[in-house]
């Protein structure tokens, strides 16, 4: 073989070893990315789509309140409708614009009766 062959090939193994490294380097790097629990960061999807759904409902149904359709009940009704709906006590008095206590004072005295 010529000597001209024989640096040809000694750049080819060369340009190979750089090449391995550079694969190793990135496996390495992003071998984080690889191990993530896949199958789990899936299923904390559908339950966030899930709980969005359940949102809307929710928004759904308190939003004739909202909207002033409920403008005829009282808001000791409104309490209690709100409060049927699964909303909080902070969430109602942040809704009808009254104090938490008032919401909590309203909701005690419909298990008094």
């Amino acid at each position: 073989m010529s000597g001209l062959t024989i640096t040809f090939l000694i750049i080819l193994v060369m340009v190979d070893l750089l090449m391995i490294a550079g694969f190793v380097f990135f496996y390495l790097k992003f071998k984080k990315v690889f191990d993530l629990p896949w199958e789990e960061i899936k299923e904390s999807i559908e339950r966030a789509q899930e709980l969005v759904k359940k949102l809307e409902e929710l928004q759904k149904a308190s939003k004739p309140l909202a909207e002033g359709r409920g403008k005829d009940r009282s808001v000791k009704d409104q309490v209690f409708y709100l409060s049927e709906r699964g909303l909080s006590s902070k969430e109602i008095a942040k809704q009808l614009k009254i104090s938490e206590a008032e919401v909590e004072v309203i909701l005690s005295s419909k298990k008094l009766r």
